[in-house]
């Protein structure tokens, strides 16, 4: 029995070394994918599966196990004079942090379509904090839709809508004085290892050596010729992609002197249809440009057979630069895109960078809309009309029927004088799912409170939308209640230091988490009712409490500007009203403080209605004792410490209208 045993064991053990053999060997250097079908770009050991150790790419190339090519050619800041090659790397450990920097300019190694560029930052609080500005000779024109998709904390992906040559970029904003690389994407070479074919008149299998990622043309070994004398049969070396892809940009590499361009017929197809392309050429090299985008499937070089021309015009390489198709992603663009997702999906995990439909939370959408909520990211309330307030979390159609109406899901046709409630269907109010109600009229939706002062509940802190739309967060215990949380921070996780934009719709967690309401929501709360306020702030384990009998925010026209009056608090400094009230508001991007030689919000890494610059910095950098970047009240905190609790509201106290 135990040599069976033994016998057994040692078979297992040849087997599993075997096996392990076989997938370790399977590829040669420099290649990996399960047909060996991808090239290795690490500038280090490369893994099996393709990663790079360390993630470190060679120059020229980067991105997910480094597919990606890199357009830069090289950088230039106007002022400071500083060592740029480092923003070739992708080593965080290896950045530049200066804050004199106020732009960077990125020059292309050649005209290409520009889709993405990937940034790498050493602080993460500023890798949204950019601007981008294309150009092309003489034209100069904005990223427009800038779109990023964050891929770890400290590096973006950054696309712009349309389709426009560039062969120059320009970044500016506070993120420049922290980078640490910059890659601008050509994409990926596509035709590697993809199904080759020359015809002629039958088609047979031609060399995979034209799409193996090599551009030499002064090995002839690994060229096939493609025209020939008027004798010769004609030539058609065709390509096929497994999936339709979207290429860029197409070069065809070849030997031989092209006396005629129009000796090669070049076609892309997408089914039937013909692609427009651009093109540019030199020595032993074509150039391709996908004009519009188009996706496609064929890609075809015919020798066109002029009269009285006789040439021999050999292919060396072929190369195909692009991107998976809309709603496709992974390295061989075989997945489909989630249904989540409101547009495409990122080509390489099928995250959503342009939201998730009828979901939340992150990028994968993660977290179901809530009841009464539809649409992108849940941003939409479900119409009035819909009975028991249910919709499609996606269109928005009433999926439970129509209140009022007898049309579903149009909810258009309203009830007769004898019918209510859901789809018309109640009489006498004895249906379990009627109301008692009077026929003819629309079942009562529960009315939203007009501010929370009419928000009763036990519990402490409760979120709720409001009747003019806004989401908020009420106490509803401190000092009777009824109080409108306006900001909130007490741990660190979510980021003050944003621009204008962010700061005037509001930002962060409404559900028990940190936030700002949004100074846009603040100017439209204060300009309908007379608002209290007060502030809570948590320093060295003491707790204070400080409170103003007015408080109001004026419109973006005026910069959100401060108004606050009568301080309640005889032990501490009234330091928001003696110096900060009447500013207007200020952020790194739109600064509006009275400071001649500095930008306050810059500088302070924070956003406030600062003077020149501050007393109080309750927006600042959290946990940061640095001079001038943390939570501080000056009179509590002094200048080097910070609060770890503060917490704003306001509560309704009277009406203006």
């Amino acid at each position: 029995m135990k040599m069976r045993w033994w016998l057994l064991l040692s078979f297992l053990e040849m087997a599993h070394k075997l096996y392990c053999q076989d997938i370790i060997e399977e590829c040669p250097v420099g290649w990996f994918g399960t047909e060996c079908q991808y090239q290795t770009h690490c500038r280090t050991k490369c893994e099996t599966d393709g990663d790079c150790m360390g993630n470190v790419c060679k120059i020229g190339w980067f991105g997910y196990k480094c597919q990606y090519q890199d357009m830069v050619s090289r950088f230039e800041v106007p002022y400071p004079k500083i060592p740029l090659s480092k923003w070739s790397n992708t080593n965080v450990s290896e950045c530049i942090e200066d804050e004199r920097i106020e732009e960077v300019h990125v020059y292309l190694k050649s005209t290409i379509y520009f889709t993405w560029l990937s940034l790498t930052v050493k602080n993460a609080d500023l890798l949204d904090l950019f601007t981008i500005q294309l150009e092309n000779g003489d034209k100069k024109w904005k990223c427009e839709k800038q779109l990023y998709t964050i891929r770890n904390n400290n590096t973006a992906r950054i696309e712009c809508q349309g389709r426009e040559l560039v062969s120059k970029l320009t970044l500016k904003g506070k993120g420049v004085t922290s980078l640490c690389s910059i890659h601008v994407s050509k994409g990926r070479n596509l035709a590697i290892k993809q199904k080759v074919t020359l015809s002629l008149g039958m088609d047979t299998n031609a060399s995979p050596d034209l799409v193996d990622g090599i551009s030499d043309t002064t090995q002839l070994s690994s060229c096939t010729p493609i025209t020939g004398s008027q004798n010769a049969p004609r030539k058609t070396w065709s390509l096929t992609f497994a999936e339709p892809v979207v290429a860029s940009s197409i070069e065809i590499y070849y030997k031989g002197t092209m006396v005629d361009k129009s000796l090669l017929l070049i076609e892309t197809l997408d089914g039937d249809k013909a692609v427009d392309f651009n093109e540019t050429d030199s020595k032993d090299y074509i150039n391709l440009f996908n004009v519009n985008g188009d996706p496609i499937t064929q890609f075809k070089v015919t020798d066109a057979k002029k009269e009285n021309v006789s040439n021999l015009i050999t292919l060396c390489e072929v190369k195909i630069f692009g991107v998976c198709v809309p709603g496709k992603w992974g390295l061989n663009c075989n997945n489909t895109c989630d249904s989540k997702c409101n547009a495409s999906c990122n080509e390489i995990d099928g995250t959503c960078p342009d939201g998730c439909l009828g979901y939340s939370g992150d990028h994968a959408c993660s977290k179901t809309c809530e009841t009464a909520q539809w649409g992108v990211n849940c941003k939409k309330d479900c119409d009035k009309k819909c009975a028991f307030h249910a919709c499609d979390d996606k269109n928005g159609e009433c999926i439970l029927g129509c209140n009022g109406f007898s049309d579903p899901p149009q909810c258009s046709e309203v009830c007769s004088d004898d019918s209510y409630g859901p789809n018309c269907l109640c009489t006498d109010g004895k249906q379990p799912f009627c109301p008692p109600e009077i026929p003819g009229q629309v079942t009562p939706i529960e009315p939203k409170p007009e501010s929370c002062q009419g928000v009763n509940s036990t519990q402490e802190r409760v979120v709720v939308k409001l009747a003019r739309g806004i989401k908020v967060m009420c106490d509803t215990q401190t000092d009777g209640g009824g109080w409108i949380v306006i900001q909130r921070r007490f741990n660190g996780t979510v980021r003050f230091f944003r621009g204008w934009s962010e700061y005037r719709k509001g930002f962060g967690d409404y559900d028990m988490g940190e936030f700002y309401l949004g100074n846009e929501n603040l100017f439209q709360l204060t300009s309908t009712g007379q608002y209290e306020l007060k502030i809570d702030l948590k320093y060295n384990d003491k707790e204070y409490s400080l409170n103003y009998s007015s408080f109001q925010i004026s419109n973006e026209r005026e910069k959100y500007k401060l108004q606050i009056q009568t301080f309640f608090n005889d032990s501490i400094a009234d330091e928001l009203r003696v110096y900060h009230n009447g500013m207007p508001f200020s952020t790194f991007d739109n600064d509006n403080d009275r400071s001649v030689s500095s930008n306050c919000a810059r500088d302070s890494a924070g956003a406030w209605w600062y003077n020149n610059c501050y007393e109080v910095n309750l927006n600042g950098f959290w946990n940061d004792t640095l001079f001038g970047h943390g939570l501080q009240w000056r009179s509590i905190t002094g200048y080097d410490g910070g609060v770890t609790f503060t917490e704003m509201k306001i509560r309704e106290v009277g009406s203006l209208i």
